[in-house]
């Protein structure tokens, strides 16, 4: 059928019923073609600026050099009152375990706060040394700290009897104005048992709300606790919590809070006879004789979580309401009351809250605040070299701690592992009595586990109390920080000498009291002597260690072998496993190339060189080190270490499996002979022939960059 288009048109106009559709779908197509007009108009723009902003950002890539430094200054913002650089104060009792349990508690803190912060510790020796090394390697951008000593004060509380579970620690609150520097004129002080929701400016800001009388702001106890007035001491009311307190420092001092707490315990200890609650059974007796003092704090501030609490009357039904809560029972997470649940788990996510993402710095408050840019890509072993500039994260003595050295030969068996080679270091422990300083590398998240591991899985470590456990968080920019975590194992030693070994062997029986009879007749620090200890290995996974040397002999042509005789020949070969068989007395030997003994030294033996991480050549240039000082390795033979089969770490794996990580190795070995040729005027071996050819593909892969980049 043919159609003609006038009769096409006639058609169409012919049916009136067709019109308004038409007229619709033209419509529509016009604004259509309009829009999409429009809308490539728009694009061309934007492609105009991004090319322009590419354009600047490659002139200003061009401008940064390799290695170059470029440093500006920032404009001052004053520390006054109400600005963002104003510091807000923190003071806190830290004594003892403290540290362990204030740290989730220090993490909300810092997660919701503005303002810079200085923290004021009030500490014992040990406190003070595990506070020292966790802000310093934290690292903490705008948060400063202060320890002092409380031992010199405890004497002036120490007269008060006290039947709280906290003991003495538990009245030095009472000391704050007299401990404090008199230039502090106002804090906040903390219970190390909160989970804070709200930026702790919103306490600091209460200081402006204060009467001149009033010196001390608190939440009101939420329990009847004080209202029993014949067995408890005397408050207002339903009395107030000190797990968080506003302390003006100046006015206390003004109106002498010595005199005042000492007025209120002596009326009150003829008949109550001790305190129950510490501190804060004496400052609410303190406030029930000056009720002018005290300024009341909205309950959100410190919301109880004790068996018999009343919180829910403070925020009903809106756990928005909250701003900070406060485990103020004995039982401390584990109380079981209305909502406990729910806060338990906030104060979880705070357990496992990655302490690295709290390193980013806020604002830029000092006029000699420098920002400093240092990039140098053509490195190809920035991950490696990552592991010499890096601090990281570092909770010592994590766990209770108790050991003294016995006499001057003593020795602490120093080891580094990673979560994974926990059961290890059990096995470990299981044939070491003495005192252990061990290095573990995990994250936050992994933290709970490790506890666990400890105190509830191992009936082994759970008894133990010779053992230092030093936990370093790990950092995504490192290899396997392996010599970072052997200095800091071996900086927390308390004997004379060390044993430096790895957590996947087995000592002999007795090794601790051998090592301690070799150390006491061969005297090795005077002479500069290390004690190597023989390692051997066993290719069998189920088969139990050899206990004696007599049992060890019998087995080395069976499944016992000098360790990795195969694999690294030269790593343990001067020890010379023949002659130890056969020997009854120590023999010295001479340091060959790529010699890593396992060695009893003195505890000021040099540092590892933390440019060595991941695999490869880390404890070999840590006798490289013993070498060039000159010490005397002499081998032990009625000592051994066995070794067990396990699978390879991921580090034995790249390394085997990724060219460039032997290439980068290769670089640093020739970086650290150079630099303690330097350092020593001494000279060794030529490298090998596969060290010459990785450092021979370094260097030319780093020409043709530098060519590229020309």
């Amino acid at each position: 059928m043919n159609i003609r288009s006038k009769n096409v048109v006639s058609w169409l106009f012919l049916r009136p019923w067709l019109g308004v559709p038409l007229g619709i779908w033209i419509a529509v197509s016009v604004v259509y073609y309009w829009w999409l007009i429009s809308r490539i108009s728009v694009l061309e723009t934007q492609n105009k600026v991004f090319k322009t902003q590419l354009r600047l950002s490659q002139s200003v890539m061009r401008q940064m050099s390799v290695d170059s430094v470029t440093t500006y200054k920032v404009p001052f913002i004053p520390d006054t009152m109400g600005t963002l650089c104003e510091t807000v104060h923190i003071a806190m009792v830290c004594m003892g375990k403290c540290m362990r349990l204030v740290t989730p508690m220090i993490k909300s803190l810092l997660h919701h706060r503005q303002n810079p912060l200085h923290f004021h510790f009030i500490v014992d020796g040990t406190s003070q040394e595990i506070t020292n090394i966790l802000f310093d390697t934290w690292d903490l951008p705008d948060v400063k700290y202060t320890c002092y000593d409380a031992q010199n004060w405890l004497p002036q509380v120490r007269w008060i009897p006290n039947s709280h579970y906290s003991g003495i620690y538990g009245l030095v609150k009472l000391l704050f104005p007299s401990i404090l520097p008199n230039s502090l004129k106002q804090v906040i002080v903390l219970d190390s048992d909160l989970t804070f929701l709200c930026d702790i400016a919103e306490l600091w800001n209460l200081f402006r709300n204060m009467s001149n009388d009033q010196f001390i702001g608190l939440v009101e106890n939420e329990s009847d606790w004080y209202y029993d007035t014949v067995k408890h001491w005397p408050a207002l009311g339903r009395g107030f919590n000190t797990g968080v307190m506003l302390l003006n420092l100046q006015k206390s001092r003004d109106a002498d809070w010595t005199a005042l707490w000492h007025d209120a315990i002596n009326e009150n200890l003829d008949r109550l006879k001790h305190t129950t609650l510490a501190d804060q059974d004496v400052i609410n007796a303190v406030i029930k004789n000056n009720p002018s003092i005290v300024y009341n704090v909205s309950c959100q501030y410190n919301v109880q979580m004790s068996t018999k609490t009343m919180a829910k009357n403070c925020y009903g039904e809106d756990g928005a309401y909250v701003k900070i809560i406060h485990w103020n029972s004995p039982t401390k997470y584990n109380i079981r009351t209305r909502d406990s649940d729910f806060f338990r788990q906030i104060h979880q996510s705070y357990v496992n809250f990655d302490g690295n993402l709290l390193k980013e710095k806020l604002h830029r408050c000092s006029q000699e605040d420098v920002v400093t840019y240092k990039m140098n890509h053509s490195d190809l072993c920035l991950s490696f070299r990552a592991a010499q500039r890096v601090k990281l994260r570092t909770h010592v003595y994590y766990m209770e701690y108790s050991y003294s050295d016995i006499d001057n030969f003593d020795v602490t068996l120093v080891v580094q592992l990673s979560m994974d080679r926990l059961q290890f270091l059990e096995r470990l422990v299981k044939y070491w009595e003495g005192p252990l300083s061990a290095a573990i590398y995990l994250s936050d998240c992994d933290v709970a586990k490790f506890e666990s591991f400890i105190s509830d899985w191992s009936d082994t470590l759970s008894t133990r109390r010779n053992i230092g456990y030093h936990l370093v968080f790990k950092h995504d920019s490192v290899h396997y920080p392996v010599n970072y975590l052997r200095n800091v194992a071996l900086e927390h030693v308390n004997t004379p000498y060390v044993f430096l070994m790895d957590v996947d062997f087995v000592p002999m029986v007795g090794l601790y009291e051998h090592l301690r009879d070799a150390i006491r007749i061969i005297n090795p620090y005077p002479q500069k002597k290390c004690l190597v200890v023989a390692a051997f290995e066993t290719q069998r996974y189920r088969a139990s260690p050899p206990r004696s040397k007599a049992a060890l002999v019998a087995r080395l042509a069976a499944d016992v072998a000098p360790f990795r005789a195969r694999e690294w020949p030269r790593g343990h070969r001067a020890t010379d496993y023949s002659r130890w068989a056969s020997a009854t007395a120590p023999y010295e030997v001479e340091w060959q190339s790529d010699y890593e003994p396992y060695l009893v030294v003195h505890r000021t033996v040099p540092k590892y060189d933390t440019r060595f991480s991941g695999f490869g050549w880390n404890k070999v240039s840590h006798s490289v080190s013993l070498r060039a000082l000159r010490y005397r390795p002499v081998v032990l033979p009625g000592a051994f270490v066995v070794h067990t089969p396990h699978a390879p770490s991921r580090d034995i794996t790249a390394f085997r499996a990724d060219p460039h990580y032997r290439i980068c190795l290769a670089l640093l070995k020739q970086e650290f002979m150079d630099d303690l040729k330097r350092k020593y005027n001494v000279t060794f071996d030529e490298p090998s022939k596969p060290d010459s050819l990785y450092l021979g593909q370094a260097k030319s892969l780093l020409l043709n960059m530098a060519k590229d980049g020309d």
